[in-house]
């Protein structure tokens, strides 16, 4: 069974999310069998390659709140990471185009490293407070997880995986995905926002049990007909 998630660097919600569905599975009996891959998506494709932005004033100007509502509203998000252990400083994050960070993702997974890299680029935003336009410092992470520096160098300078990101977002076009982050489990099951980790058990046990039931279903050899008649399948 497998668990898309379409989700961004710079979107908290996203980070929180993750760390819910990663609690989930540590419960989740059958957790082996799931193969869980993240889907690109960019929340801002026009953000700058450079951090000219602060958390607050994005706030305040993206939803016309005032500026103790802007803090209150990252003082929840920032209460909401620590509640599953998560480190984020959400107030000074340097706020950058994401793009690059997708291909380094697609990159990684190229290399068996995709989950790893996933997690890392968001502690590297919301914790570091990298700008993760910046390729010195994707290069400076990937070399860091055993990739190698000039490969990885020569690919961000070139436009290597830009389609596979570009895929993903037009794939998330296509099914209607307007906000992150967004799950689709078994390839129909849809579950916006970040999911408390008793929601998302609750229906990973039971699109399990909906999969495991049909897989039976059509292992059944029924009755067969042939020129010579109608009859019992040999066993």
């Amino acid at each position: 069974m497998k668990i898309e998630i379409w989700s961004d660097y710079a979107c908290p919600y996203c980070y929180i999310g993750k760390r819910y569905l990663e609690q989930a599975l540590k419960e989740f009996e059958h957790a082996d069998s799931l193969e869980v891959v993240y889907r690109a998506f960019e929340l801002d494709p026009s953000a700058a390659k450079e951090a000219t932005t602060t958390t607050l004033g994005r706030i305040e100007h993206k939803y016309g709140k005032s500026r103790g509502q802007a803090q209150e509203m990252i003082d929840h998000i920032v209460a909401m990471g620590a509640r599953v252990d998560l480190d984020m400083r959400y107030d000074s994050v340097r706020y950058t185009n994401t793009f690059d960070a997708h291909r380094l993702t697609k990159f990684a997974s190229r290399h068996g490293k995709g989950l790893e890299m996933n997690e890392r680029l968001f502690n590297a935003y919301f914790t570091q407070n990298l700008p993760l336009a910046d390729h010195g410092v994707l290069i400076e992470i990937a070399t860091e997880m055993g990739l190698d520096r000039a490969e990885t160098q020569a690919m961000l300078a070139s436009d290597s995986f830009a389609e596979d990101v570009r895929a993903d977002e037009h794939r998330a076009h296509e099914m209607g995905i307007r906000s992150v982050p967004h799950m689709v489990i078994d390839g129909q099951h849809n579950f916006v926002g970040a999911q408390p980790k008793s929601n998302l058990l609750t229906a990973i046990r039971e699109i399990w049990a909906e999969q495991q039931a049909r897989e039976q279903v059509s292992s059944v050899d029924g009755i067969v007909c042939d020129i010579d008649g109608c009859r019992p399948p040999s066993s």
